[in-house]
């Protein structure tokens, strides 16, 4: 609980969102509200038209995910909520590393397969390595710099919420940096780590037994989805 205040963000301030999401899977508002517009996706959907997406880095849900069966679940999400809207996965390239190889990885994804929404799953890889966190902020920066002259949608992913892991510690102060970066610069930041915080001390609330691992990518992948519909139809 002391991490998640430390993040300034509070569990009873927010009410839940209601809207599209599944009851197991609900979260306050503020954990699915993207500040910045996705200008080029909103227009797409608009007309009709379909829109392309690249997923770069680890699975939403956490390790243990194939691209595929990523896609699959990320796109069962987009399509109940829009179903008029064709959504297309560009590849992914390759394994998720550091944010600068991720960076480099994400150029040629985006010149190869002309996404028109990037979701940039970053982080842990850094965060495990204890990368700089000034040098992984800039990177972050940078990349959404790129992207933003090549009119290319973006949006952040922190890394998940892994409680019973040993270097969930480490996870901390690139967290941190990444809302930083996203709060100066408002890009736009799905707060999944927070997100999975706020499901797991519900789950202890309720003592409920511990989510499995399919449970938690479910509801990943549906507040991303619900994260990406509320921007494009607000």
């Amino acid at each position: 609980m002391a991490a998640l205040l430390a993040f300034g963000l509070s569990l009873s301030t927010s009410a839940p969102a209601v809207a599209e999401v599944s009851a197991r899977c609900r979260v306050p508002d503020v954990y699915v509200a993207l500040p910045a517009d996705l200008k080029r996706t909103e227009r797409l959907i608009d007309r009709e038209r379909p829109v392309k997406l690249l997923v770069l880095g680890p699975s939403i849900g956490g390790p243990g995910v194939l691209p595929e069966q990523r896609r699959t679940r990320l796109h069962q999400e987009l399509s109940k909520r829009l179903p008029a809207v064709k959504f297309e996965f560009v590849d992914d390239g390759p394994p998720s590393g550091l944010a600068q190889n991720d960076f480099n990885n994400l150029r040629a994804a985006v010149s190869s397969g002309e996404p028109d929404l990037v979701l940039w799953q970053v982080g842990a890889p850094d965060a495990l390595a204890m990368a700089d966190p000034e040098e992984f902020g800039r990177t972050l920066k940078d990349a959404a710099d790129w992207l933003k002259a090549r009119n290319v949608d973006f949006i952040l992913i922190d890394p998940p919420f892994a409680p019973s892991v040993r270097h969930e510690k480490l996870y901390w102060r690139i967290v941190g940096k990444i809302r930083e970066v996203s709060d100066r610069a408002g890009l736009n930041l799905f707060r999944r780590y927070a997100a999975m915080q706020y499901l797991e001390f519900e789950r202890q609330k309720l003592r409920e037994e511990p989510a499995d691992a399919g449970s938690r990518r479910v509801c990943m992948s549906e507040l991303v989805a619900e994260a990406i519909v509320r921007a494009v139809t607000r």
